[in-house]
Parts: C-alpha cells; sequence; structure tokens
C-alpha cells in the first residue's frame, strides 16, 4: 500500500529539509525490508538487510527505515545531503545512547549515526564528543528532580520568540499577582516532592526574563527558592534589565549561575530583532555578573534576518573572548509564535555558521544538543563549555534522565516512573494561569501522585 509522505507527519519532516513547505507528489511503499520511493516520475527501490541495520529496535524498525529510504532517495533525487541525514524527530544523542545500551563502543555507536542514519562525518564526532563530556552526568536518578520555574515577561518581545512572555511595562500589576502565586507554586511544589522523598538536583529560573520583574518581586520570588544547596541557574538574558540591586539579590539567594544573553554583538541586528539594549550594555553587566563570582552562560544566534557569516563570526570571536563558561550557539528557529516566519533556503550563511564554530571551538567542548523543527540550514542548537562546567540542568533536561518540577504559566512537568515520562502541562496563557490556579496546580500535584511517584 502507498502512503503520500504528505499524510504521514515523520516522513513529511524528512521531505521538508530538502524542498521546505513546496513539496513534490512523494509516495512510498514497502515490503519487509524492501522499500520503493517515487518522487514525481522518478523511482527508487532500496532494500535494508544489511546487519547494520539490526541496531534498529524492531518496534521502531519500519517507521525509521521508512525514513532512511525516504532520505536515501531524495539525496539521489535533489544531489544533496543533510548534517543530520534523516533524523527528524530525535533527539540525536538520544539514538547515540540507545547504541550504548545495546553495547555497541563508542566509536561503533559513532559509526551507526553515519552508516545507519546518515549522519555527517562531522555531526557524528560532534555526538561522540558531548557522550564523553556527559559522562557522570546523565545516569538515570528517580531521587532527583530538577525544578524549573517561569517567568513569562520580558521588557519587549524579540521577533523570532515563540515563547510565553509579554511585555513587562504592560503587565506591571498582573506581574506582582503572577509573582504571588507562582511562589505558592513553588512552595507546595517543594513540599511535594519532599513527601515524595524526592531531591532538587537542580533549580532553574527561565522564561521570558526572570530579571524584568521589580526587584521586590524578584526577590519575594528568589526568597521561596531559598534553602537548596545544587546547581542554580537563573537568565538575565536582557543586559537591560540588570542592575546592581538585582545582581546582589541573585547572589544573597543562592543563585550560582546566570545567563547572560546578547544573541549577537552586532547593534544593527539588535535594534532589527527588537531588542533595545546595546552591545555596551551586554559588556558592562557581563562584567558586573563576573565580578559576583557567578559561572555564566551566554547565548548567541547562527542565522538572524540580515546577518552574514563575518557578522556571526565577529560575534562568537568576541563573546568567546571574554571566555564565559558556557556558551551556547542557536540555530535560528522560525516557529508559528514568532513574528517571523519561515521560508525555504534563506539564510544560507547559516550552515557556515555552524561549521566556523565547531571548526574554531578553542578551549571549548561541546556537552550537549537538540534540535528543532525549522530551524535556519536544517541546523542545531548546541552547548559548549569550558573544563568542569557543564551545566548539568541542560544535560538532565534535555536527555530526560531526570523529572521536572515545573512551575508558572506555560511550565510542563515531566514525571519519571517505571520507565515512562509523563507530562503535565500548566496553563499557558498568563490570565488562565491566574484565573484557574486553585484548579490547575492541585490538578498536577495529584497526577504528580497518580503516575507513581
Amino acid at each position: 500500500m502507498s502512503i503520500d509522505i504528505r499524510n504521514n507527519t515523520e516522513l513529511y519532516d524528512v521531505a521538508r529539509l530538502f524542498f521546505g513547505d513546496d513539496c513534490p507528489s512523494i509516495t512510498l511503499d514497502n515490503f519487509g525490508d524492501e522499500f520503493t520511493v517515487k518522487i514525481n516520475e522518478a523511482s527508487y527501490r532500496n532494500i535494508y538487510t544489511d546487519e547494520r541495520y539490526n541496531i534498529i529496535p524492531r518496534e521502531r524498525r519500519v517507521g525509521r527505515l521508512s525514513k532512511i529510504a525516504l532520505y536515501d532517495a531524495l539525496n539521489v533525487f535533489t544531489g544533496r545531503v543533510m548534517p543530520w541525514g534523516a533524523l527528524t524527530g530525535v533527539r540525536p544523542t538520544k539514538l547515540f545512547y540507545e547504541c550504548l545500551r545495546a553495547n555497541k563502543t563508542i566509536e561503533q555507536a559513532e559509526n551507526i549515526m553515519r552508516n545507519v542514519y546518515r549522519v555527517s562525518a562531522e555531526r557524528a564526532n560532534v555526538l561522540k564528543r558531548i557522550i564523553c563530556a556527559q559522562r557522570g552526568k546523565v545516569e538515570f536518578s528517580p531521587e532527583f528532580y530538577n525544578l524549573y520555574v517561569h517567568v513569562p515577561y520580558c521588557t519587549t518581545r524579540c521577533n523570532y520568540c515563540s515563547f510565553v512572555s509579554a511585555p513587562i511595562g504592560k503587565c506591571a500589576e498582573q506581574a506582582k499577582q503572577y509573582v504571588d502565586l507562582l511562589v505558592d507554586e513553588i512552595s507546595r511544589s517543594r513540599e511535594k516532592l519532599s513527601a515524595c522523598g524526592k531531591k532538587v538536583l537542580s533549580v532553574y529560573i527561565g522564561g521570558g526574563t526572570p530579571t524584568a520583574l521589580d526587584p521586590k518581586s524578584f526577590e519575594k520570588l528568589l526568597c521561596a527558592l531559598d534553602g537548596f544547596d545544587c546547581e542554580y541557574t537563573c537568565e538575565a538574558g536582557r543586559p537591560d534589565t540588570v542592575t546592581p540591586e538585582k545582581i546582589d539579590i541573585m547572589k544573597a539567594h543562592g543563585v550560582t549561575r546566570v545567563c547572560v544573553n546578547p544573541q549577537t554583538l552586532n547593534d544593527k541586528t539588535l535594534a532589527l530583532i527588537g531588542r533595545n539594549h546595546g552591545t555596551d550594555d551586554f559588556y558592562r553587566v557581563y562584567d558586573e555578573v563576573k565580578s559576583h563570582g557567578f559561572v555564566i552562560n551566554c547565548d548567541l544566534i547562527a542565522g538572524l534576518d540580515g546577518e552574514t557569516t563575518n557578522d556571526f563570526i565577529n560575534s562568537y570571536e568576541g563573546v568567546k573572548k571574554l571566555a564565559p563558561h558556557n556558551l551556547t550557539v542557536h540555530s535560528l528557529s522560525k516557529k508559528n509564535g514568532s513574528a517571523i516566519r519561515y521560508r525555504d533556503g534563506e539564510n544560507a550563511d547559516a550552515s557556515q555558521m555552524l561549521e566556523y564554530v565547531l571548526n574554531n571551538l578553542g578551549e571549548y567542548e561541546p556537552y550537549y544538543l537538540y534540535r528543532q523543527k525549522r530551524q535556519a540550514g536544517n541546523l542545531e542548537n548546541v552547548g559548549l563549555f569550558l573544563q568542569d562546567f557543564q551545566c548539568v540542568n541542560n544535560i538532565t533536561t534535555m536527555e530526560e534522565t531526570v523529572g521536572v518540577m515545573a512551575c508558572g504559566a506555560g511550565a510542563i512537568s515531566k514525571f519519571i516512573a517505571g520507565g515512562n515520562i509523563y507530562r503535565f502541562a500548566n496553563m499557558r496563557d498568563v490570565n488562565l494561569y491566574i484565573s484557574r490556579y486553585d484548579e490547575k496546580i492541585p490538578a498536577k500535584l495529584d497526577y504528580f501522585s497518580k503516575v507513581g511517584l
């Protein structure tokens, strides 16, 4: 029976790597391990009986081979290769770990990524380096949970952003009410974890921009998170929201890591994407945060509209010169919730930008990686670290080896029990989070108990 790939999301995602949303007519037939792909009038037949494909779990064999067969046909039809081969909809490191659990060596797993899933040699090597950097930090630990807290406010909304956030200037009174409820949810969530014998592995306050809150609300929030002796991160991604007073508040309440995110060191681009700070503001805040002894993470985005490869390289080398403990490079992802939209073929420089990063790591090593749909150049987000400064929260959250108790609007908790992952999403809209708080938060905590904790 022929499958029209437009009626199969996973297969259509593979085709979109090559054609964007303007796909030709493509059908796929399979009989056992034999696959025939028809693209317009062209036909491509492949048989996957080679023993290397035995690594694919039986329950996933047809689905994964279908994607590989489609990728192989599109590779011949277009003459193009993709850095991540046939991989869509799965974190590449998960497949790498799947190979290791099947008693493959790390070198064999690297070869499987290349020869089975068609990942490029360079990206397969990056995966190997990431797995080495994660050793000792990703073991499944049912007694631990990460505590995530979401603050859905920023000073302005970046045009690429799809996160739950609103301009703080228009929501000042709502923000105070929100923080009061958030503090209550944190308290009840902490009590639930303690009653279930769970420990907090890491705390992460994200957004939005937590430091967009006024100092009084910001300190009230951090007071609710006192008493932890663990990795504790607070995003302060917008330099225009960070003041000496807020830095002191973070230090006084045990924050150990601070994210200061320039995204680019090009002032023209900063204005274009809707950020109301300049490069000088970033440098000032970076120095102030550094002087207080925090571990620092900086984010950059490859593929911002209007930026050339040289623009990005200047930003990357400029931030690298500061030697932040972590440096995360994101490939622009144009999602439906953002003010910009994906257009196939635009910003061809994005691939060159990521290639430059991977070939010019300097003292950095990659330690986590994830991919999203509609990323520029079909690329990835990669986190880099200086020796011994891996962020445990990033690793365990991405590899899903530790559950997440998540608080705030749009926050998604992940409860791990019996080898399964159960998710519970808070109301995404801030007004609904507030109005339905008394209904939804008890439901979250009740669900936490029902799934086996």
